[in-house]
């Protein structure tokens, strides 16, 4: 694994484990990790660092709690 990947994943981390991890959730995890390592990994390839790459992919990405909570309330009904 690379700074962007560990990074990315261990901002994931700190988001997921404030909720259940049910199979839906871990897919959706999955899915961010990818799209937000695609994204910092072009940013880096474009001059930017890796912090700053991982810092402006989230950013870029939106509100994670929020697309987790629609996954998750969805599940529940």
């Amino acid at each position: 694994m690379n700074n962007v990947e560990i990074a990315v994943e261990g901002r994931l981390d700190k988001v997921f484990a404030d909720y259940p991890l049910t199979p839906r959730l871990e897919m959706l995890k999955i899915e961010f990790k990818r799209s937000l390592i695609k994204d910092a990994n072009t940013k880096v390839e474009n001059g930017d660092d890796a912090a700053t790459a991982v810092e402006e992919a989230f950013q870029d990405f939106g509100d994670l709690r929020h697309q987790i909570n629609e996954v998750l309330f969805s599940e529940n009904n």
